[in-house]
């Protein structure tokens, strides 16, 4: 059977992402003839999946929508329109295709884009290698969940890594290390998607990957995992397997500010860590209580003073609005992040100060897909116009602020 897996054109230009998740179906479907296209890649996308579809002539075809929206007041873009183009196009020039769809965007809101395109056969939500066979073969219809089980190698030898390294500083090349996330972070859809327990991957499967891009010439590796420290010797055991390597690559991971000490960052500093990305998403002690965090402004000091001394990049996020808390709050958690972002100094990365989204899977529902391009206001958590003057004027200065520094 020819199988044409198929990352979606994100709607405008921006930096490709190595697709894993293609790479891990395919992967899963070896006896078949695969071919993946990332659309991102080609300045004439909508022509590209034209010829390609002429050109393979496929019996199934996947589409992965990696992000559903920018999930940024600020640029309130949606990714699912041309997604749905994408879709629609297909079904037209290949009417006996059969369509499936999956990817972490699409897993936010796989109901309601089912219930929106007649176009897809077979929806995926979650992670999908593990039941692609079954639904390939069956040539099933509906949306099913995604299956956990052991993990499955991704075919990377069919991509073309070179278009994705000059990107690489941006996250652009990653190697899956942990799946899934045992966090209750109020706003967060990774459990949703991902699955409300972790699984950590083998590492002679992690090796395997990082050796085969390490030889077609990447250099750099974002570790995806939610909390690559969840266990703090699971950090540090992924870790020493890069470092064992001695190819002289670097690595950065998003982390949890709890128990990253002097000892862990040093450790995993000496293994090629430049940057970790922490995420307190409160400004304020009571705000990441509040929003589930299972660290405090305590500990996230802590761990920023221990990426400092050992000359880590530091990443922050800040949700300086919540749920309750008020304007005088909301002023604190700015005030609170601007102070943290001193004290990374030279080594902060990123400062950005944001509101929630609202999204499936969390309490701050109902959420809504955005299908005219535009994320409705509506879906932000936000203050009322007067407290939202306040948060431009403040997200202004001190962004600004941290910028010059």
């Amino acid at each position: 059977m020819k199988i044409l897996l198929v990352q979606t054109w994100l709607g405008r230009e921006q930096h490709p992402v190595l697709p894993v998740g293609l790479a891990s179906i395919a992967g899963s479907l070896s006896e078949h003839e695969v071919r993946i296209e990332d659309l991102n890649l080609s300045g004439s996308p909508m022509e590209r999946l034209r010829s390609v579809l002429a050109d393979h002539k496929p019996d199934v075809v996947g589409f992965s929508l990696r992000n559903a929206d920018t999930t940024s007041y600020f640029d309130r873009y949606s990714y699912i329109p041309r997604c749905l183009e994408q879709i629609e196009l297909t079904s037209r020039l290949c009417p006996n295709a059969h369509i499936l769809a999956g990817g972490a965007g699409f897993s936010i809101f796989a109901e309601q884009i089912m219930g929106h395109s007649p176009h897809i056969h077979c929806g995926v939500k979650g992670h999908g290698e593990l039941i692609a066979p079954e639904l390939v073969r069956n040539r099933a219809y509906g949306l099913y969940p995604g299956a956990k089980g052991e993990f499955i190698s991704p075919r990377f030898d069919l991509l073309s890594l070179s278009s994705y390294i000059p990107f690489e500083k941006n996250i652009a090349v990653g190697v899956e290390v942990n799946r899934g996330c045992d966090r209750r972070c109020t706003y967060c859809s990774y459990p949703a998607i991902s699955g409300k327990s972790v699984q950590e991957r083998p590492l002679e499967q992690i090796r395997e990957d990082m050796v085969h891009l390490i030889g077609q010439g990447s250099k750099h590796f974002f570790l995806i995992a939610s909390v690559l420290n969840n266990r703090r010797a699971r950090g540090m055991e992924v870790a020493s397997m890069v470092g064992s390597l001695n190819s002289g690559i670097t690595w950065e991971a998003y982390h949890s500010a709890l128990d990253f000490d002097g000892e862990y960052a040093s450790f995993i500093r000496n293994s090629g860590c430049l940057a970790v990305s922490f995420s307190p998403d409160g400004g304020t002690a009571e705000q990441m209580r509040r929003i589930g965090k299972d660290y405090n402004t305590v500990d996230l000091e802590s761990a920023i003073t221990a990426a400092v001394t050992n000359g880590i990049q530091v990443s922050l996020n800040i949700f300086p609005w919540g749920t309750a808390g008020g304007i005088s709050e909301m002023i604190q958690a700015f005030r609170n992040g601007a102070r943290w972002g001193r004290l990374a100094g030279e080594v902060l990365m990123r400062l950005r100060f944001s509101l929630i989204r609202k999204l499936p899977g969390t309490p701050f529902t109902p959420a809504e897909v955005s299908l005219n391009g535009r994320i409705p206001v509506k879906e932000f958590i936000k203050p009322s116009s007067p407290g939202m003057v306040a948060f431009r004027v403040m997200k202004s200065m001190y962004e600004r602020d941290m910028i010059k520094a």
